[in-house]
């Protein structure tokens, strides 16, 4: 038996792919299908009704019989009793307090100053370490050789040199 020649071959490809392009053209000029005749022309109008999507619900739970944490299955903090320190007492700044600028910077229109090892800003408020503990303060004026800071309701001017 004597092989086919590349020739044969050739024409044979050719022409299946000639026969798959018009079915596939063929195919795409089809009209679509017609939607039914019950149909009413005021139903098509109208709005898609929309599902309502169900909201999450995350609950704490306060016994372990409840539930537990996905994450830390054998923690027990969620049970823990929380106990609330009625005693505390707002940040009082004792007048025995020593405020101490180590320095200013920056330029003219922006000036930075180091009080107690803290850096300040005009208008910034935070808290600074001092021997009795941490003290909140507030930096109101910055000029080229001292500062006026607010400690609690009482205004103090620190300056670079003591005593001056």
């Amino acid at each position: 038996m004597k092989p086919r020649s590349h020739r044969f071959i050739e024409k044979l490809l050719a022409f299946a792919a000639a026969f798959l392009s018009l079915a596939f053209a063929s195919l795409a000029t089809q009209t679509p299908t017609q939607a039914p005749a019950t149909a009413s022309p005021a139903a098509t109008n109208a709005a898609p009704v929309q599902a309502e999507i169900p909201k999450s619900v995350f609950l704490i739970p306060s016994r372990p019989q409840e539930g537990k944490d996905p994450f830390f299955p054998r923690s027990m903090r969620l049970f823990a009793s929380a106990v609330v320190n009625t005693n505390v007492q707002p940040l009082a700044t004792p007048p025995s307090v020593e405020l101490r600028l180590n320095g200013i910077s920056g330029t003219a229109d922006h000036r930075l100053a180091i009080i107690n090892n803290q850096t300040f800003a005009v208008n910034e408020e935070g808290e600074v370490p001092t021997n009795p503990g941490r003290a909140r303060i507030r930096c109101l004026e910055i000029k080229p050789d001292s500062v006026r800071v607010q400690v609690g309701a009482e205004q103090r001017v620190l300056h670079l040199r003591p005593g001056s």
